[in-house]
């Protein structure tokens, strides 16, 4: 199954502006583009933290995506939020997840969130490309792209301008 991590972030490399949630920091430009980036993506799968951050819009029916998962320690938390083949709560390792997922029929994921997320694929050797948008702004502080030093090289694939000041860079990551 191809993973492709795909993630916001200002130039100094973090996710969340300071100790604020979400990406409220995004440009329009780079909103737009997620939405239909994730087109091209059959599972989005997101922390625990990115959830309840994100709750109503990972909620809301988004036809684009079939299926939504939430990694997570209690999965038992969400039950109430869960919807069997749309929305569901593990606590699956990543390869079991991905397995799962192949074994399933889904080709196509989307690795959407948060750090501890992000660095568990990695450590798991799972993602095969990062979208990465760069907004043009200088944080100083907030949540890193991953929560967990690696040593991850890429090769570079695109470059797009979203807006004057935005970038999209896409990576494939080298095996």
């Amino acid at each position: 199954m191809r993973t492709v991590l795909i993630a916001a972030q200002s130039v100094d490399g973090f996710i969340t502006r300071h100790d604020e949630p979400g990406t409220a920091f995004t440009s329009p430009e780079d909103k737009a583009y997620f939405h239909a980036a994730l087109g091209s993506f059959e599972v989005g799968i997101f922390g625990g933290e990115t959830y309840r951050v994100s709750r109503a819009v990972i909620r809301a029916n988004q036809p684009c995506l079939r299926l939504r998962v939430v990694l997570t320690r209690s999965p038992e938390r969400f039950a109430a939020d869960a919807v069997p083949g749309a929305l569901e709560f593990t606590r699956a390792e990543p390869p079991a997840l991905v397995a799962g997922l192949a074994a399933r029929g889904f080709q196509h994921c989307a690795l959407l969130g948060g750090s501890h997320v992000h660095s568990q694929f990695f450590a798991a050797r799972l993602v095969d490309e990062v979208w990465l948008t760069i907004e043009p702004a200088l944080f100083g502080g907030g949540t890193p792209l991953l929560a967990q030093r690696g040593d991850v090289r890429l090769d570079l694939l695109a470059v797009e301008k979203l807006a004057a000041n935005t970038l999209l860079l896409k990576y494939r990551v080298r095996r």
